[in-house]
């Protein structure tokens, strides 16, 4: 393992893939935030430096190209044009440390080469990697589901079942896979998805129906396959109803089972910007992905994005979405602003009509709000509208309260700031959803500090798991009120 003397083993190591070649490097901790020695990363790749103005700046050569870097500075120079850093650079007792998600933007442009920081799994790619692809394909035929991983090289597949579902881990460094989720029908599997991590995790969440699994491993072409097989007891007969119209599974199961994550907006709509530049529809997309994989690990939930990717999605379609997928709850993700960047702080949001406060009402405002008497709102019609759509989120309005108040509990817990407090306004995203529902907004990314934990990967991963334990909670407590079960304690 590459580091430095004295280098504090807190957090898991990065491991780099350089031109094909393992290397495991040891992180610096330093706030939120993880900083990579600069001399372990760029070890047996040709680049020369030289220090210059008293040690206070560095400068990478390779093959004409240069980068600077600035000690206590979030600032680079590449081939001349500065470059904005998530953390400043340090020079510590000769050696210097740089930010891990600012080595592809530095490393790049100067070998020439393709470089990658894959935050999920940890791995760093330089350079030609050889990095595997996989594809994932699924069939439903009668009392039988398959699921097919094919890879395009050798890869070693380790296959677990667990109550509720199966894993496959792909025992790679790296690997490549354009599948994200599929619900299935039938009642045997209900989900498969890509969860990522550093196992590069599939699960398969498992139906009413399920009764075996048997994995098949072939090598040429190189897959896996997975046959469900239904029970022999939902297993069709001549003239017993089809896979499709089983009835329903009791209702007493779990409290809940599928959550929708909507990472707020997307695509031309950037949301707020922070002073560094950082947009908070990157932020949700990223914490929304963490939420995703944690909700499936640790409280083995089905968990729904309403996008995955930089697209533009209407404020209606993601509510719609929740619905379509027959969620039982729907978590909104935001990174607030203020023109006072002393602001900072979470707070969560559940659905009214009317604004706690003029603080929640501009908020709400902010991030699409249907105001009482608006064009296209649903109170727009006078009173018989408004009592109307009232009553249609009357259902939902206890449970939302305590699902916000159980999540913003935990994010104060885990973050360590003011709880700024649950309240209601009209936010239009959550218009339409049926089932309880919460908009999250994790911090103030118009606070210099504030956004600077909004990119850092361990600060995300704590606000993931502070998230994940709340939606835990809620759920153990809706389970003892409601007599769904079992109640769980949360992750």
């Amino acid at each position: 393992m590459l580091g430095w003397p004295g280098a504090l083993l807190a957090v898991e190591p990065v491991v780099a893939l350089v031109d094909g070649q393992r290397r495991e490097i040891q992180p610096l901790i330093r706030g939120d935030g993880e900083l990579l020695p600069l001399d372990a990363v760029i070890s047996g790749q040709g680049i020369g430096t030289r220090a210059e103005a008293g040690n206070s700046s560095l400068k990478l050569m390779y093959q004409g190209r240069e980068v600077t870097l600035f000690h206590k500075k979030s600032l680079a120079s590449v081939g001349g044009d500065l470059r904005l850093l998530s953390a400043p650079s340090l020079n510590e007792d000769g050696h210097w440390f740089i930010a891990i998600d600012a080595v592809p933007r530095l490393l790049g442009p100067l070998l020439g080469k393709p470089c990658e920081w894959r935050a999920a799994s940890r791995v760093l790619l330089i350079g030609n990697t050889g990095v595997p692809r996989l594809q994932l394909s699924t069939a439903v035929s009668g009392d039988l589901v398959r699921v097919v991983i094919e890879a395009s090289e050798r890869v070693q597949f380790r296959v677990e079942q667990k109550p509720g579902r199966v894993t496959v881990a792909v025992l790679r460094e790296a690997v490549d896979v354009s599948f994200h989720q599929e619900r299935l029908t039938g009642g045997i599997v209900d989900l498969v998805q890509y969860v990522g991590g550093r196992e590069n995790l599939f699960a398969v969440t498992l139906g009413r129906r399920f009764g075996q699994v048997k994995a098949i491993e072939d090598e040429s072409p190189p897959r896996l396959t997975l046959e469900f097989e239904a029970t022999a007891e939902t297993a069709a007969k001549p003239g017993a109803p089809t896979a499709t119209t089983v009835a329903p599974a009791p209702v007493g199961q779990r409290a809940v089972r599928t959550v929708v994550i909507d990472p707020g907006h997307g695509g031309s709509d950037t949301g707020a910007k922070g002073p560094a530049g950082t947009f908070e529809k990157d932020v949700a997309l990223n914490l929304a992905r963490r939420l995703r994989a944690q909700l499936v690990n640790n409280l083995g939930l089905q968990v729904f994005l309403t996008r995955d990717s930089d697209l533009d999605l209407g404020l209606d379609q993601r509510a719609a979405l929740a619905n379509n997928y027959k969620a039982d709850l729907f978590v909104s993700l935001h990174a607030n602003a203020s023109r006072s960047q002393g602001v900072k702080g979470s707070e969560v949001y559940f659905l009214s009509y009317q604004a706690s406060d003029d603080e929640s009402r501009r908020v709400a405002l902010a991030e699409g709000a249907l105001e009482p008497g608006a064009a296209g709102s649903p109170v727009a019609g006078g009173d018989v509208a408004l009592i109307l759509w009232d009553m249609a989120q009357a259902e939902h309005l206890e449970e939302s309260s305590a699902l916000a108040s159980r999540l913003l509990d935990e994010l104060a817990e885990a973050t360590g700031k003011g709880r700024r407090g649950v309240k209601q306004a009209p936010f239009r995203v959550l218009v339409g959803a049926a089932m309880p529902a919460a908009l999250v907004e994790i911090a103030f990314i118009s606070n210099p500090e504030e956004e600077q934990q909004l990119l850092s990967e361990a600060w995300l991963n704590r606000v993931a798991s502070a998230l994940t334990k709340g939606i835990g909670r809620y759920e153990s407590e809706r389970a003892r009120r409601t007599g769904q079960g079992p109640a769980r304690s949360g992750p």
